[in-house]
């Protein structure tokens, strides 16, 4: 993909869609998006604010269409449909929905499986039919083994909807692939954080909502003792000390995204943009713990809670981070030869978790936590 193409992109508004928005109209190249308008604001002020926080001051190469995904034609009447897929080069899909709750099964489907049904109709009348389809390497769902690049459906099963519902759509954009529907690319990134040099974050999903959720609960305690300094919070954490999560900076999947773009090589690959070290859980949190300065936090097994029933506070904050104990228990290990293949010689590079990385990351939101709260 040179610049000065003419790009169509889904999700512009999210986390991973707005960073790569912005790299996109950097590069020179013109983009569409379809984006909701809100009770609040028009689809063209939601796009333009989010966009704006990730540093784009020139909008005269951005188009916004008022749609959804989740409508057929992607709510688009058929003259704008028909303006914009005439034009197009290409259609980058990032739009889906970031839930995992099993009650909202049914508005995931219909995002992220009738929505990308709606966006692979929508690519077919594009001269090119060329898609980026933006997936999740966790497809891999409950899978302990290595989970490669070439494989999708392999009956597994999975933690919750939103794994389920990816892998769904990744088999729907497969078949159409094979039958010359249409030519497309997948890219799987793992657990995304903040930039890798700021540590700067502009949506607080996965590992911030952890962050957020012990901050919260500090700041709580503080607030009884003043004075306190380092904060000693006996709180057992359903997890396992061995196990990894798999982070991946916003700066090295979008970099990744528009490298392969660009490259004929490159298309109708399925990528995964995950960490080739993946970090241990007894790694990162006593860091995370360090710069929030509490101690007492420990990993532990389900057996933990038989022996000592659990606290009102470890209760508490079991049912808030839910979701996020799945992951702590285990997660696949992700084969990303394909992709380290088709990154060598660029200088792209995934860097690995270090102290130092951990703690530009955390930092930077604890630091952003205090400002706003």
């Amino acid at each position: 993909m040179s610049d000065g193409r003419n790009c169509f992109l889904t999700g512009a508004t999210g986390f991973l869609g707005s960073h790569l928005t912005a790299r996109l109209l950097q590069d020179g190249n013109r983009v569409n998006v379809l984006v909701r308008s809100s009770t609040n604001a028009s689809a063209k002020a939601r796009v333009e604010e989010i966009l704006s926080e990730v540093g784009v001051t020139r909008f005269d190469r951005l188009s916004v269409f008022e749609g959804d995904i989740s409508l057929p034609h992607l709510g688009l009447s058929d003259a704008t449909r028909k303006e914009i897929t005439s034009s197009v080069d290409e259609v980058w899909h990032c739009a889906a929905s970031l839930s995992f709750q099993h009650e909202d099964r049914p508005e995931i489907f219909r995002m992220n499986v009738e929505g990308t049904s709606h966006v692979l109709d929508f690519v077919k009348d594009v001269p090119g039919r060329r898609l980026h389809h933006v997936s999740t390497a966790y497809i891999a769902g409950n899978r302990s083994d290595v989970a490669l690049e070439t494989e999708i459906d392999v009956g597994q099963t999975f933690k919750n909807p939103y794994e389920e519902s990816k892998c769904k759509a990744e088999v729907m954009i497969g078949d159409e692939h094979r039958a010359g529907a249409v030519n497309a690319s997948v890219y799987r990134p793992s657990i995304v954080i903040g930039d890798s040099k700021s540590g700067r974050v502009t949506h607080f999903h996965g590992v911030y909502a952890f962050i957020r959720g012990l901050w919260t609960a500090l700041e709580r305690l503080r607030r009884r003792m003043p004075n306190s300094g380092l904060v000693n919070l006996p709180l057992r954490v359903l997890g396992a000390e061995n196990q990894t999560l798999n982070f991946v900076p916003i700066d090295y999947v979008v970099d990744a995204m528009v490298e392969m773009a660009r490259r004929p090589d490159c298309a109708g690959g399925t990528y995964h943009l995950s960490n080739p070290v993946p970090t241990e859980n007894r790694f990162w949190l006593p860091h995370i713990c360090r710069i929030l300065c509490v101690e007492g936090i420990q990993l532990v097994g389900e057996s933990s809670f038989l022996n000592t029933p659990m606290t009102k506070l470890e209760a508490l904050f079991q049912k808030q981070m839910a979701f996020y104990y799945q992951y702590l228990q285990g997660e696949p290990r992700f084969d990303c030869r394909r992709a380290l293949e088709a990154l060598k010689n660029t200088g792209i590079e995934c860097p690995r978790v270090t102290v130092e990385f951990i703690s530009r990351m955390t930092g930077w939101y604890v630091d952003f936590l205090a400002r706003t709260s």
